[in-house]
Order: C-alpha cells, then sequence, then structure tokens
C-alpha cells in the first residue's frame, strides 16, 4: 500500500471511532435526562428550605401567618403544590410580612 492509500484508511477508522462514541454519549445524555424527569431542582428545594425556616420563625407570635405557612407546607407534602407554585407561594409571604432572608 502506498502512504495515501494507508492515510485514507487511517482517516477513516478515525472517523468511524469519533461518530460511534459521538452516538454513544448522545444515547447516554438522553437516557440520563429520561430518567430525571421527576427529580425536583435541588438548588430550588433549598430555597424554600430556607424560607419556611425563616418564614417559622418570623411567624411564632402571628397566629394567622403560621397558620397559613403550615397549610402550604401540608399542600406541598401531599404533593397538591409544585415546587415552583410552592415556591411563589412562601416569595409572596415573604413579601408580605416584609422579611429578610
Amino acid at each position: 500500500m502506498d502512504a495515501v492509500t494507508m492515510a485514507m484508511v487511517i482517516g477513516a477508522v478515525i472517523i468511524m471511532v469519533v461518530v460511534f462514541f459521538a452516538i454513544r454519549n448522545k444515547n447516554d445524555a438522553q437516557k440520563m435526562l429520561e430518567q430525571n424527569v421527576d427529580v425536583v431542582p435541588l438548588m430550588l428545594q433549598k430555597a424554600t428550605q430556607i424560607k419556611v425556616a425563616r418564614l417559622q420563625q418570623a411567624t411564632q407570635h402571628d397566629t394567622r401567618a403560621n397558620e397559613n405557612l403550615a397549610k402550604m407546607v401540608a399542600a406541598y407534602k401531599n404533593k397538591q403544590l409544585t415546587i415552583d407554585e410552592y415556591n411563589h407561594k412562601l416569595d409572596a409571604l415573604v413579601n408580605q410580612l416584609e422579611i429578610d432572608l
């Protein structure tokens, strides 16, 4: 074989290997995305936990606000609220009570 033919064969093998691994990585990434559909975003979950803790401290002496917060927490735990709705309602309560986080 001459050098040109050898270079073409090696080039074709390299291209086939690159295409094979690109397709494999794409399939692995797609599989991972499908598995993570129902996973709650961790940063949003942590933010809501911080807001709830701060609101519980701030509403210890305000019975009405504390009951409202308890209802929201119960609704979230019973999956009646999504994490986005829960976070939005917590934000509204924080703004209503003018609490610094």
